[in-house]
């Protein structure tokens, strides 16, 4: 069986509820993606959407071992249309070159598509399949998305 990491970023836990029961499912192993930025707060929301939208990558301040993973699961919530400059941090420092990579979103409206596309024109590898959650802590089926989402994850790697 692969060996699966899910890497995730979540300002207010809704991206990392989401990590924690996929990595569950998968027995992946799981690590949060973090940001020296401080953005708690509505300040911090509106300083993470201005840095979202003019593509500032953030610095990080957690290391992740991808190296010895066959597949990254990439975890985020949607800002802008776009990953949050922690994700887009991520990406550019760690090299994902033959990974087999998964994304899903977290957003409260749409926008879903647009940061795969954003996501996937930053990683050397295509993204083999996307899930995005429309307020996923409300969402009543949410555990039957994502046990099939896991499904289609672990028929990926045979």
């Amino acid at each position: 069986m692969d060996r699966i990491l899910i890497v995730y970023y979540s300002r207010t836990g809704t991206t990392r509820m989401v990590a924690e029961k996929l990595a569950k499912l998968l027995e992946a192993d799981i690590e949060e993606i973090r940001e020296r930025k401080e953005r708690a707060g509505a300040l911090g929301f509106f300083i993470g959407i201005k840095d979202s939208i003019l593509d500032k990558p953030a610095e990080l301040i957690s290391t992740h071992a991808v190296e010895d993973k066959d597949i990254v699961i990439i975890g985020m919530p949607v800002w802008a249309d776009a990953p949050p400059p922690a994700i887009r941090a991520f990406v550019k420092q760690y090299d994902l070159t033959g990974k087999k990579i998964f994304a899903f979103c977290t957003h409260r409206g749409s926008g879903g598509e647009k940061t795969f596309a954003k996501l996937s024109k930053m990683l050397p590898e295509k993204i083999i399949q996307t899930l995005a959650l429309k307020s996923p802590q409300r969402d009543p089926e949410l555990e039957e998305k994502l046990k099939q989402w896991a499904e289609q994850i672990r028929s990926s790697s045979e």
